[in-house]
């Protein structure tokens, strides 16, 4: 995970339950947890899911979320085959800080025992922080 930009192929790695990480699915939970679900209700089994290197995660029941991240903002396309229906929640300026800040702050909760781990996601942090600082100074949209 020692890259020196927050980008797609980070966020794969952390939501991937196979990745070196040790964390199994409890990234995963976060991010259902402090991204998706503070926006909308969304059923999606994590303990099934399988996430791609292009950030398209499925779970068994075919509901599926694409992640999109590019600069300062975060798509999020959230399709539920069962029901037929889909939504895209998309964060922008501040609320993409607060929103990506929030998920890390879980991971790093969840590292207590792995200070390396713990270490290199608050780096992430404090890079998001630097890297975006002047996004409170944007016109509100």
């Amino acid at each position: 995970m020692a890259s020196k930009s927050f980008n797609t192929a980070t966020i794969a790695r952390l939501l991937s339950h196979e990745d070196e990480h040790g964390m199994g699915r409890v990234f995963m939970f976060a991010f259902l947890n402090e991204v998706i679900r503070q926006k909308r209700p969304f059923p999606f089994d994590c303990e099934s899911a399988k996430v791609s290197s292009d950030l398209l995660i499925v779970d068994n029941q075919g509901r599926s979320i694409t992640v999109e991240h590019k600069r300062n903002r975060l798509s999020l396309t959230l399709n539920d085959q069962q029901s037929e229906t889909s939504a895209l929640i998309e964060y922008k300026g501040e609320a993409y800080r607060q929103v990506i800040l929030a998920w890390l702050a879980a991971c790093i909760r969840y590292t207590s025992l792995q200070p390396e781990l713990r270490n290199e996601l608050t780096q992430y942090a404090n890079s998001i922080r630097r890297r975006y600082w002047w996004i409170n100074f944007l016109p509100v949209q």
